[in-house]
């Protein structure tokens, strides 16, 4: 957020009448009521006061910047006092202080304290900037001084209007938050219900007959099997807490998840409802203050203690039965739709599943049917072949009609085809960044006639997963193989029809560079990270999507990939000192976000990074 915003005339004060500590925090936030910044100076002063109590803001050269988030606070905003005599607020170094810095930002604001300290620091450590400040003969001089700075975050990211022309709404931010949250805890889950459906179907499939193995080495595989497949709702509700609460979230949010899950069979549905209750009680607890004797014992004893037997409590008491009702009305309602209604559930989940390719709305679909695997096998026959469909089709249309595409598309085709049959459908996502308008019905129709197809075959898939790699443990393998010939064929001949011949020129020979991150420490000029839920396609073609734009631009860049595989290619803080800026391109909370927190952040998701990857590096000129 831009200081310029937040710092008017009515909020400077050049001549604060207060003489102690706590008169001069009155003062400053009588400012702020008088401005109309505030619903509670009594409020807000007290949340002032609690920040105080973790520690004092005085800082040496004279310097206090006493701060707060708040309910009282209608709009972020900033009070500038400078006392004539100085004030004993209680530096370390025992100077007195006289000149003040208020920050007033509202509840849920987590990132306004960081960008406006870090435009106040920068105009701080300027030499003689403090003293011409206490020498300003007016407001008006004042207000030049202060807002006389270098762009912010939001600055920065304002003028990149080839990406973005709107900041989000307060509404869009919490959604955004919400979903942030959700694809954390399935970011976690995904191995348990692949290792565990696997090794469930496995046994089935070797057994040689419908039913769970009871003996013998395939009992044990099934076991371990049911056991991930037990586990998974536990994972993902106590992983949704812990990216609201962190750690102390982590307990009462599994806990909470395993009650309502095994006490209640409430399924998915009740993990998450858990995770969120769960992470949003702990995040209260933590906003109260705890004696200084009883701090450490917080996160390791008192929250999770506390949140635990809430969170149980209220499943238990109040939402566990409801849940319940809902998830076997769920289940009835989709088994009633085995006979006529599976046709239009085929065409709706298809759809859903191709369109974005690994986005938000192919999880909401393939989230629905994986987590339906153990009593609903059936919905993941259909939605493993919509799966694979996308970038199966692109494949067989660029060998079908090359003269389609350009000389890299046929080359992703390759790419495609192999990442199709494995089951991930991102592998079509170069070909929908590059024509969209034709590409997307391509691959909705495709995935809608794979999807029904397999429906209507009665394919039942035990695996979690699509593509062919998966047949193993299909049953209905003809079915499944047709409905996905099928769903590519439709793909295939809808884009082929659609788009035009193209005609290669030069311009391919001159970028045919390979294009990588910099490995080394202190070399780059602009950093990355990049996450998604799967921690596989969008962190990695949204990492190779920034390095291909980076090498057209001649721009040195360093990406950091957080996926399946962990950590890869970590920013270090000398990184961090050579760089101009960062680009944070994610689908789920990344870890370490705070090592960004002195430099400038675009924040944006994995599809913005793979589709306007040239326009996020533009958006700052290196000069």
């Amino acid at each position: 957020m831009d200081i310029k915003n937040l710092i008017g005339l009515e909020t400077i004060c050049l001549d604060l009448k207060a003489q102690t500590k706590n008169g001069v925090l009155i003062e400053l936030v009588d400012m702020l009521e008088s401005a109309g910044k505030l619903n509670s100076k009594s409020q807000f002063l007290a949340d002032i006061w609690k920040r105080e109590a973790i520690g004092n803001t005085g800082f040496d050269d004279g310097i206090a910047i006493p701060h707060a988030k708040s309910s009282a606070v209608v709009k972020p905003t900033v009070a500038v006092g400078i006392s004539r005599k100085g004030i004993d607020y209680g530096a370390e170094d025992d100077e007195l202080s006289d000149v003040f810095f208020m920050l007033a930002s509202p509840n849920g604001d987590d990132h306004h304290h960081i960008e406006v300290l870090a435009q106040i620091s920068t105009k701080i450590i300027e030499d003689g900037f403090v003293e011409k400040l206490k020498l300003a003969e007016s407001k008006e001089d004042a207000l030049e001084m202060l807002t006389d700075v270098q762009p912010g975050p939001e600055t920065f990211q304002s003028n990149l209007t080839e990406f973005t022309s709107e900041p989000l709404g307060p509404w869009a931010q919490r959604f955004g938050r919400i979903k942030e949250h959700l694809l954390y805890g399935t970011s976690h889950m995904i191995p348990f219900i692949v290792a565990g459906g696997v090794l469930l179907s496995l046994s089935v499939m070797f057994s040689g007959h419908g039913g769970v193995p009871q003996d013998g080495v395939l009992a044990d595989i099934a076991q371990m099997g049911i056991a991930g497949l037990t586990l998974f709702t536990v994972v993902l509700g106590g992983y949704i807490a812990f990216s609201i609460a962190d750690k102390p979230g982590l307990a009462p949010g599994m806990i909470g998840s395993w009650i309502a899950v095994t006490h209640y069979n409430t399924g998915f549905l009740g993990a998450i409802v858990v995770g969120f209750f769960a992470g949003f009680i702990v995040w209260l607890l933590k906003k109260i203050q705890l004696p200084d004797n009883m701090s450490s014992l917080g996160s390791i004893f008192i929250y999770p203690l506390v949140g635990s037997f809430v969170t149980c409590g209220v499943v238990m008491w109040v939402i566990g039965e409801p849940i319940a009702s809902a998830m076997t009305g769920m289940n009835d309602l989709l088994t009633g739709m085995a006979g006529s209604g599976r046709a239009l559930l085929g065409m709706v989940l298809g759809a859903m599943t191709a369109f974005d390719m690994g986005g938000p709305i192919n999880k909401v679909a393939t989230l629905f049917a994986q987590t339906q695997i153990n009593t609903q096998p059936w919905l993941m026959g259909g939605v493993g072949i919509a799966i694979c469909t996308p970038p199966l089709g692109m494949a067989l249309a660029t060998f079908l009609a090359p003269g389609k595409f350009k000389r890299d598309e046929r080359e992703a085709g390759k790419a495609a085809g192999i990442m199709g049959m494995i089951g991930i459908s991102e592998g079509a996502i170069p070909f929908a960044s590059g024509d969209p308008v034709r590409v997307l019905p391509a691959i909705v129709a495709g995935g809608v006639v794979g999807n029904v197809v397999g429906f209507m075959f009665h394919v039942i898939n035990h695996a979690p997963w699509g593509g062919w790699i998966v047949l193993p443990v299909v049953e209905g393998k003809i079915g499944y193989i047709i409905g996905t010939i099928a769903g590519s064929v439709t793909t295939a001949l809808i884009v082929i029809a659609l788009k035009k011949t193209v005609t290669e020129n030069d311009y391919y020979h001159g970028h045919s560079q390979v294009c990588t991150s910099v490995q080394g420490e202190g070399e780059a000029d602009v950093l990355a990270v990049t996450s998604c839920p799967s921690g596989v396609a969008h962190t990695f073609l949204a990492a190779k999507s920034l390095e291909k734009a980076a090498g057209t631009l001649g721009i040195k860049i360093k990406v950091e990939t957080q996926g399946a595989n962990g950590v890869i290619n970590r920013i270090t803080e000398k990184d961090i000192e050579k760089a101009k800026f960062a680009i944070l391109a994610h689908d789920v909370a990344i870890k370490d976000p705070e090592r960004f927190k002195n430099m400038k952040v675009l924040d944006v998701r994995t599809r913005d990074a793979m589709l306007n990857a040239s326009a996020l590096l533009r958006a700052k000129k290196y000069k």
